[in-house]
C-alpha cells in the first residue's frame, strides 16, 4: 500500500561521510540549484521527479537534498513508495553549508526585462538611483 514504507533520514555530516560518492539529488527548482549546489549532485525538481524516474542513476541508495528537508522528505516519499531506497537529507543544503560542507555557487538567473515601455522604466530608475547617490536640494 502507498505510504506505508518508511524512508530513511540522514545529517549532512552522516552525507558527508558517503559524499562524493553518493548518489545525490537536489530536488529544488533549477534556479535554486543554479545559485547553489551541493558538488556532484544532480538536479531533478520535485515537481518533474515521477516523470524523471529514468534520469535517475542505478544505484542502490539515492540521497535526497532540498533547502530545509521538507521537499526532500516528499521526495523521499515518494520514491520509497515506488521500490527505491530513498534517503532524507534533513535540514537540506541549509545544513549541509552551516556543517562547512562545500557548495558551489553560480550567478542567480537575470530577471526578465520589463514588458511594454521599458527603456523608459529603466532610464527612470537610473534617474532616480542617481538622485539617491546625490544629495538633492
Amino acid at each position: 500500500m502507498p505510504g506505508t514504507q518508511q524512508f530513511s533520514t540522514v545529517t549532512a555530516d552522516e552525507l558527508a561521510a558517503v559524499w562524493p560518492c553518493a548518489t545525490l539529488v537536489d530536488v529544488r527548482s533549477r534556479e535554486e540549484h543554479a545559485t547553489a549546489h551541493v558538488p556532484g549532485s544532480l538536479n531533478i525538481p520535485l515537481d518533474e521527479l515521477p516523470s524523471r524516474l529514468a534520469n535517475l542513476p542505478n544505484s542502490t541508495v539515492v540521497y535526497l537534498l532540498c533547502g530545509s528537508g521538507k521537499r526532500s522528505s516528499q521526495a523521499a516519499r515518494i520514491l520509497t513508495d515506488l521500490g527505491y531506497h530513498a534517503v532524507n537529507v534533513a535540514g537540506g543544503i541549509t545544513e549541509w553549508y552551516r556543517s562547512g560542507h562545500p557548495v558551489t555557487y553560480g550567478q542567480p538567473q537575470a530577471e526578465p526585462p520589463p514588458k511594454g515601455n521599458g527603456r523608459a522604466l529603466t532610464n527612470l530608475l537610473n534617474l532616480f538611483r542617481k538622485g539617491r547617490r546625490t544629495k538633492l536640494p
